[in-house]
């Protein structure tokens, strides 16, 4: 009977036991449904966001092809314009602007034979036209030869060949084209291609001489005779590559003058020099030295002395004298930069 009476307070903590074990058993089976069931709606929720920006994308997509295709039937169904119903002023006026961009250039005198001679007289006064390869020398003389008109429209030009046996080519090209405005050239092919000797000089309108190559001789040759000055009185800018600068000999005309060589020896003095001599250059105004530039960096400016026009341009070094040239044609050179 005692013993009865001392198990009983152990049997009612066990009891107490067992029953929050499985309050907690309980408690723990719910949590973790609740958690389940949070966990999967939260998944549906994403599935159900992926699914419509899926769909919205998708949509997207159908609308921008199908208005892709309502313009493309637009295009289609639309009247062509018709370009070639223009006068012809207008016409060339449109197509002058194809002359920076010689793949476009090709492509239009392929169009037809009217277009061809629109781009022809719209193009070929504003292109800087560089002749140095085999190709490009021989194929421009056939073009001349096939069509002698287009002689007079040539106004810039670039003859620079790189094979003694092109020389010939290169001259009877020069000789051809007396509507030069602008030419850069070696010293040999102007002496042969322009009428130095003679009655009459042959270029008249060239204003803008670029001398690639001279030798200090090569003065004499050129400005000895009476077409030669004549001709070198009448430009108005001159480029010479190095400090081979005639010494008194008048050049009445000539307002922008531009020296320079591949080294970072140039010397400011000579421009300095000739700005200063008002009886030999009356209109000079604006004197440029080039030289490469020593540290890395694009085009550097400066002036060689204060409030005087004699610049200096450090130019960097991939920059070439035929891109030079080239912006000088198309009236983005280094003389608006001074301007």
């Amino acid at each position: 009977m005692l013993s009865q009476l001392v198990t009983l307070p152990i049997l009612f903590f066990y009891a107490d036991g067992i029953k929050w074990t499985l309050s907690g058993i309980l408690l723990m089976s719910a949590l973790y449904t609740y958690s389940i069931n949070q966990l999967s709606n939260d998944r549906a929720a994403v599935e159900r966001a992926e699914h419509f920006a899926r769909a919205k994308r998708l949509q997207a997509v159908q609308l921008a092809r199908l208005e892709r295709d309502k313009k493309q039937k637009q295009v289609f169904e639309a009247k062509p314009f018709r370009f070639l119903d223009l006068p012809p002023e207008i016409g060339i006026l449109v197509l002058s602007h194809c002359a920076d961009w010689p793949a476009t250039f090709q492509s239009l005198v392929r169009v037809s034979e009217h277009v061809q001679q629109l781009t022809f007289y719209a193009c070929l006064p504003r292109m800087p036209v560089r002749l140095i390869s085999h190709e490009q020398i021989n194929s421009f003389s056939r073009l001349l030869h096939s069509h002698p008109e287009l002689t007079q429209l040539v106004k810039h030009m670039w003859m620079t060949p790189m094979k003694r046996e092109l020389l010939p080519t290169s001259i009877a090209i020069v000789k051809k084209c007396k509507n030069l405005r602008s030419l850069a050239t070696n010293s040999h092919i102007m002496q042969e291609s322009i009428t130095l000797r003679g009655n009459r000089l042959s270029h008249l309108h060239c204003k803008d001489l670029t001398l690639l190559s001279l030798r200090s001789e090569a003065w004499t040759t050129l400005l000895t005779t009476t077409n030669g000055s004549a001709f070198f009185r009448q430009l108005t800018h001159l480029r010479l590559i190095g400090d081979r600068v005639p010494q008194d000999f008048l050049l009445p005309n000539l307002t922008h003058f531009s020296y320079g060589n591949d080294t970072s020896e140039s010397n400011p003095c000579i421009g300095l020099a000739m700005l200063d001599n008002k009886h030999i250059y009356p209109k000079l105004h604006t004197v440029i030295l080039t030289k490469p530039r020593t540290s890395a960096g694009g085009l550097r400016i400066s002036r060689a002395a204060a409030k005087i026009r004699v610049f200096i341009f450090e130019l960097p070094l991939k920059r070439t004298e035929l891109e030079m040239w080239c912006d000088n044609a198309s009236r983005r050179d280094m003389w608006e930069l001074c301007a």
